[in-house]
């Protein structure tokens, strides 16, 4: 959705019935058998952490972690988020992003934009297509020269409701009237990502011969964010040329993603030890995908590996000339602001500590500046 009165163009997509109809096509089924491993990610059952006795939860704490060190993702599976609750989310998604245009750009909806010189970087409310584009570069004339290549896609971002005042950001929603339902279910569903979240950092820590909550402890504030991401349907032209594109390379800010997406794919993670190639990450039904963040690399002294992925046109051609439109969720954890943080006891390896000390908010200040 572009908030603009002369737009001619209709991003919303699908509307509400047609949603329905083609869920099953679009989420999956189940029934699909399951892999090890797709391309180099692999397929792990997180029920041995959440279910199983002690050993099988050392056990499948340390395969988490080799997988976090040699690729940086995974396929979770049963990661204590229903599969249902998923799937309702994604038809909330379809109903939010078929509001009219004026409900989207309504100025208590709208993300204000950032000024990066104030430091203060507003991540939640509507945010339209070309609203934000996601850079690796600290380069001013690169990240300038980037900008000029619009990101075709539009979200809605909320976080915690309750917490810490000083830092906690108040949320944007369309009104009651508009949408009822759609606040509460958000809400309900931002907390049981942020359960299943804790979860697998408590694992990881396990894995690492940390105390289990070494990590989550420092995540009380829960000032993590859930996007519902669009992709609007765009000429596949154009992607493959270069002149708009989804989402270019980049890795995530924070300490750990949970990601949710359709079938429609586009998701590429770079080969863990093929710089440059980048392999395709497909739906595979009930699996979050989970990867590293940039603050827990940092955080475990690049013991655990934050890899680049992008989200580029679907291989599949379905000959019209246009990509389907695309839906994913992450659930982006951030650590709580005002903690400082270093190397991870016992993580120091031959070459001593990396990084000085930061805190969670001084390093997302650093990454911001140059998505926005």
């Amino acid at each position: 959705m572009l908030c603009t009165e002369a737009s001619s163009v209709d991003f919303r997509g699908q509307t509400d019935d047609l949603a329905v109809r083609e869920r099953e096509s679009v989420m999956g089924s189940i029934g699909e058998v399951v892999p090890d491993k797709i391309n180099s990610l692999p397929v792990i059952d997180f029920s041995r952490y959440t279910a199983g006795s002690a050993e099988e939860r050392l056990a499948v704490s340390r395969e988490l972690v080799q997988a976090f060190k040699s690729v940086g993702f995974v396929y979770l599976l049963n990661h204590g988020i229903p599969n249902d609750m998923v799937h309702e989310a994604f038809d909330w998604m379809s109903k939010f992003f078929n509001l009219p245009q004026k409900e989207l750009c309504a100025p208590s909806l709208l993300r204000p934009k950032a000024v990066p010189e104030s430091r203060s970087y507003k991540l939640r409310g509507y945010s339209p297509v070309g609203g934000e584009k996601i850079s690796q570069s600290i380069d001013a004339d690169e990240v300038s020269k980037l900008r000029q290549v619009e990101d075709v896609r539009d979200m809605f971002d909320f976080g915690a409701d309750i917490g810490v005042p000083s830092i906690r950001e108040p949320n944007m929603w369309p009104s009651e009237e508009v949408l009822p339902g759609f606040k509460d279910f958000s809400m309900k569903f931002f907390w049981t990502c942020n359960g299943a979240g804790l979860d697998v950092l408590r694992a990881i820590a396990l894995g690492l011969d940390l105390p289990e909550n070494f990590f989550a402890d420092a995540h009380s504030d829960n000032d993590h964010l859930i996007r519902y991401h669009h992709y609007p349907q765009v000429d596949r032209k154009s992607l493959v040329e270069g002149t708009k594109a989804r989402v270019g390379a980049h890795s995530d800010y924070g300490t750990m993603t949970l990601l949710f997406q359709d079938k429609v794919g586009g998701l590429e993670v770079e080969h863990p030890t093929k710089k440059g190639q980048f392999d395709p990450a497909p739906y595979l039904e009930g699996a979050a995908i989970v990867n590293i963040g940039d603050f827990l690399q940092r955080w475990t002294n690049d013991v655990l590996k934050s890899t680049l992925h992008r989200v580029v046109a679907p291989q599949v051609d379905d000959g019209t000339g246009f990509t389907r439109e695309r839906r994913s969720i992450p659930f982006f954890m951030q650590a709580d602001r005002h903690t400082t943080v270093q190397c991870a006891p016992g993580l120091e390896g031959e070459t001593g500590v990396k990084y000085p000390p930061i805190t969670a908010m001084e390093h997302l200040y650093q990454r911001t500046a140059n998505s926005y």
